[in-house]
């Protein structure tokens, strides 16, 4: 923790120093958001015998953000934590919670083209298949390269990023790699407008490689003193043999989008598709498409009408399903809001090995003062496919009703000053039988399922070179 601090202070007065020239921004800012939630049911589906509680997670950011004719740059260092996983005396060691969220550079090159590099936030389009997944505490970024180009007077702007991980210290050949996260990735993202920035298309095109793992595994261990207090970590060996596997199996996922606007109308729409290889060696064909269109009845309410359907894979066929792959993987994108805000099919949705998800909604959003708004969404959930992965006595495979139940949720937005907001919400769910077979309950022990939260967000800005 001192070292990330001592980075963190430095960096601040590096950049400082850099910000005297008379051409140079240079600002402090920073973030509190502790959240208030009471989980009945949120994130997995629960059985009537188990009992709901409540929590407080928290987050705390501060940003060094600087930046002049040639250079940019960025340095986020947070806090992201649950009230109570590490111990009360200071202690942020145990459960790792401190941690760099966003640490680059960017130099342009000529006024149209860029150059980036470091730990950063990918956000494209809606946050689809790229996303911050701000909701969480920790959040999401990626260690990336980026080539980016962007034209005001063509409106048209593009990126070329692509990462290459390993696990330290690396090996003079290929070894396995053991975390979850792709071994190589690369992409591309073109948009352009058109008719005064009222119609936008946007391409996106991704290839995300996984080394197949070797039989060797590695578990990391805590150390503890005489106290029981975690004084470091170990990493320790848990297999049977020697052999790491180098066997590397790529995805290509391609699509676009596409957005009109026109007054009060807003349609949107989205499709991709996925092909390549899982990440078990299975070959892969699969797709989603999706969108919405929202009206602005009145200067204070808009309502909005959608559908998004996810492919999935056909567990009854048995033969096929141990070759090929049918199910759709969102990637990294951010699936809060999308898939509802009790976040039941979160998982189900990026696992890239599910059944599949048809998602039909209907949203209200009154805004009631410059300060104040309140939304209301409607969601009904499906399998894309009716069959799941439960053995019976004669079969792999069980074939079950489509429909997975509906969801309510309300959410109330309070924003009294520009840097400080109240987001409020009380969402509802009430499960069918399939349901309960996905999240692997018996028949009717889960009634329904319900969520409520109050988060509090206040974005300070301690320093702004432009007010010095």
């Amino acid at each position: 923790m001192k070292k990330m601090i001592t980075t963190c202070l430095l960096t601040a007065f590096f950049l400082l120093l850099l910000s005297t020239d008379l051409k140079a921004q240079f600002n402090i800012s920073g973030e509190f958001r502790p959240r208030m939630e009471y989980r009945d049911g949120y994130g997995q589906l629960r059985s009537s015998k188990q009992t709901p509680y409540f929590d407080i997670l928290g987050r705390n950011r501060i940003l060094f953000d600087y930046k002049n004719d040639k250079f940019q740059a960025k340095f986020s260092f947070q806090h992201a934590y649950v009230f109570g996983e590490n111990n009360y005396a200071s202690d942020t060691i145990t459960r790792n919670t401190l941690n760099i969220h966003e640490g680059w550079f960017k130099y342009n090159f000529t006024p149209v083209f860029a150059f980036k590099i470091g730990r950063t936030e990918l956000i494209y389009d809606d946050a689809r298949l790229f996303g911050n997944s701000n909701w969480a505490a920790r959040g999401a970024s990626h260690d990336v390269v980026l080539a980016q180009w962007e034209s005001s007077k063509l409106s048209y702007k593009g990126d070329f990023g692509f990462a290459i991980n390993n696990t330290a210290p690396s090996n003079a050949f290929l070894s396995t790699y053991q975390l979850k996260n792709y071994k190589y990735m690369g992409y591309l993202y073109q948009q352009k407008k058109l008719l005064k920035e009222n119609l936008i298309f946007s391409v996106l095109a991704i290839t995300d490689i996984f080394q197949q793992p070797g039989k060797d595994r590695y578990d990391t261990l805590f150390v503890t003193n005489a106290n029981h207090d975690t004084i470091g970590t170990t990493v320790v060996k848990n297999g049977t043999t020697n052999t790491d596997s180098t066997q590397l199996y790529g995805r290509l996922t391609i699509g676009g989008t596409a957005t009109f606007i026109w007054k009060n109308l807003k349609v949107f729409g989205a499709g991709y598709y996925q092909t390549g290889h899982f990440s078990d060696g299975r070959t892969l064909s699969a797709g989603m498409f999706g969108g919405y269109a929202s009206y602005k009845i009145v200067k204070p309410l808009t309502l909005l009408a959608g559908y998004e359907w996810i492919s999935g894979n056909d567990y009854s066929d048995t033969k096929g399903i141990k070759t090929k792959s049918t199910s759709f993987s969102t990637l990294y994108g951010t699936s809060h809001g999308f898939y509802g805000y009790m976040d039941l099919f979160t998982r189900h949705v990026v696992s890239g090995n599910s059944s599949g998800l048809t998602d039909l909604y209907a949203r209200a959003t009154l805004v009631l003062s410059s300060k104040t708004s309140l939304e209301a969404t409607y969601r009904m959930f499906g399998l894309a496919k009716g069959y799941l992965p439960i053995k019976t006595a004669t079969s792999s495979y069980e074939k079950v009703d489509s429909n997975l139940g509906s969801e309510l949720d309300v959410m109330v937005l309070y924003k009294p000053y520009p840097n400080f907001e109240i987001n409020a919400a009380y969402c509802f769910f009430l499960p069918t039988t399939t349901m309960e077979k996905l999240n692997k309950l018996s028949p009717n022990t889960s009634t329904w399922a319900q969520y409520a939260y109050i988060m509090l967000t206040y974005k300070p800005n301690f320093f702004n070179s432009d007010k010095h």
